[in-house]
C-alpha cells in the first residue's frame, strides 16, 4: 500500500472503533459488533499487504545478493604485443629525456664559452662579494698563486704561518707585506679557505 491507502485505512479503523464505542452506550449492539468485525477485517488487510511487500522485498534482496556473488570474468592477461609496446613507449620516453638533458648540456656549454671559456671557470675569486678573506693554511706553489689571484681581487689574504720558512716563501712569491701573518699551526685538512663577510641583517 502506498501512504494515501495507509492513511485511509487507518482513519476507517478509527472511525469503526468510535463507531463501536458510541453503540455500545446505547445498547446497540448489533452496530458494535459489525464495528468490531470491519476493524478485524481491516487490520487483516493490513497484515495481509505487509506480508506480500516483506516478500516481494526479500526476493529483491536475494536477487542483488546472487548479482553481487557472480564472479567478475577474469581480466585478460596481457600478451607479449602489449609489453613490447610498453618497453617501446618507456624506450621512446627515455630516449627523448635523454635528448633534451644534452641539448641543455651543449646549450651551457657554449654560454659558458661565450661568457669568457675555460679560464673563467678557474677563478673563484671573481664572484666572491666584498670583504671576502682568503685563508692560507699550507703554503705552496698552489696555494701562493690563488693568494696572487685574491689580491689583485682586492680580496684580504690571512696565511698561517708555522715557521721562517714559510715566510720566506711569501716574500719570494712577492706577497709577504700584502698578506697578515697568523702564527700558529692549521689542523683544517684543507689548503685554504674562503671567509665570507657578515652580511648585517
Amino acid at each position: 500500500m502506498d501512504d494515501q491507502r495507509v492513511r485511509a485505512v487507518i482513519g476507517a479503523l478509527a472511525g469503526l472503533g468510535a463507531l463501536a464505542v458510541l453503540s455500545a452506550i446505547p445498547g446497540w449492539w448489533w452496530v458494535t459488533v459489525f464495528a468490531l468485525a470491519a476493524m478485524i477485517g481491516g487490520v487483516g488487510l493490513i497484515i495481509v499487504d505487509i506480508n506480500v511487500q516483506l516478500r516481494q522485498h526479500r526476493s529483491d534482496f536475494l536477487k542483488a545478493t546472487a548479482r553481487l556473488q557472480t564472479p567478475a570474468k577474469p581480466e585478460t592477461a596481457a600478451t607479449g604485443a602489449d609489453l613490447a609496446g610498453v618497453v617501446r613507449l618507456v624506450q621512446a620516453q627515455f630516449v627523448g629525456r635523454l635528448d633534451r638533458a644534452l641539448s641543455a648540456l651543449e646549450t651551457a656549454t657554449t654560454t659558458v664559452q661565450r661568457l669568457g671559456g675555460p679560464a673563467a671557470g678557474r677563478d673563484g675569486f671573481a664572484g666572491l662579494p666584498h670583504g671576502s678573506t682568503v685563508l692560507l693554511h699550507r703554503l705552496d706553489a698552489a696555494t701562493l698563486a690563488q693568494a696572487k689571484l685574491a689580491l689583485t681581487h682586492g680580496l684580504s689574504v690571512e696565511a698561517v704561518v708555522t715557521d721562517s720558512a714559510d715566510r720566506e716563501r711569501l716574500d719570494a712569491a712577492g706577497i709577504g707585506d700584502s698578506v697578515t701573518i697568523l702564527a700558529g699551526a692549521s689542523a683544517t685538512p684543507y689548503a685554504m679557505t674562503v671567509v665570507l663577510p657578515d652580511v648585517a641583517a
